[in-house]
């Protein structure tokens, strides 16, 4: 009996364009794959923010907006959507540090792929978890009374903001995760982001803060881009907010980007 095999692709350079795109989608796909088998990340990235949004309303939603003369979920909605986007980046650089300490890494070091494939797929992955955290809390948030006023635009304007943002500070977590040793920094990233909370202006205005901590709070990374999406949604004021906001994403890019490769590559070759 005579087998019959498919005609083989065209073999492609491991350094070559191709071979990095292929190899940084079947990344991302593994990566996806294993978070939607995962019940805890399934939870930290999607019901728990939705179950937020709707704590929040319940127990402060008339006190801030009384306060504040304005509907409260067209700033706690975006807070929410972005801390869940950060909160999931924590549990994905947990995996991660799993990752590198089971070997997982080394092995995939060692396949005939392009390098930068672990990382670039990884990115992907991570991008496609702040879409679907953002949208599916964006969502959430219309039972409270958040409407995206500018419509279509102003929802690709959101998303655009919410991945700009969401992106840099995974590769923060990532660069993080890498770190050698026993380090416990991401966990201590995971409280913080929990913390962020209570610190930023889609909590409760920075007036409401006291004078000391209001700068604080109204220029810290979060509330710049809580405002951002904001004005985004409302067609209020944007041009500071998103400057802001582009300005700590780069710094955080700019910060973390070297380390993270760096540290992915010393991982991989020293398991």
């Amino acid at each position: 009996m005579t087998l019959i095999f498919p005609a083989r692709d065209t073999a492609a350079p491991e350094t070559s364009g191709r071979s990095l795109v292929r190899a940084s989608a079947l990344q991302a796909e593994r990566i996806v794959v294993k978070w939607c088998t995962d019940i805890p990340t399934l939870l930290q990235s999607l019901l728990f923010p939705a179950v937020m949004v709707l704590l929040f309303w319940l127990i402060l939603d008339r006190t801030v907006s009384d306060y504040s003369g304005t509907s409260q979920a067209f700033g706690m909605v975006p807070m929410v959507a972005l801390v869940g986007a950060m909160s999931g980046s924590a549990i994905s650089g947990l995996g991660l540090r799993r990752e590198r300490t089971s070997g997982l890494l080394s092995k995939m070091w060692t396949l005939p792929v392009h390098r930068a494939s672990a990382m670039t797929g990884r990115l992907a992955a991570e991008a496609l978890r702040i879409v679907v955290t953002v949208s599916a809390v964006l969502a959430v948030g219309t039972i409270i009374g958040f409407r995206i006023q500018t419509g279509p635009a102003g929802y690709l304007a959101i998303i655009a903001v919410a991945l700009m943002f969401g992106v840099s500070f995974s590769m923060m977590v990532t660069a993080l995760a890498l770190r050698g040793g026993d380090s416990r920094i991401v966990e201590w990233v995971a409280i913080g982001t929990n913390l962020a909370m209570f610190f930023n202006t889609g909590f409760v205005p920075a007036s409401a803060y006291p004078a000391w901590l209001r700068p604080i709070v109204e220029y810290q990374p979060l509330s710049c881009a809580v405002d951002a999406i904001k004005g985004l949604a409302t067609g209020g004021p944007i041009a500071q907010p998103l400057a802001l906001t582009v300005v700590w994403s780069a710094v955080l890019l700019a910060a973390f980007t070297r380390p993270t490769l760096t540290g992915y590559r010393r991982a991989a070759q020293r398991g």
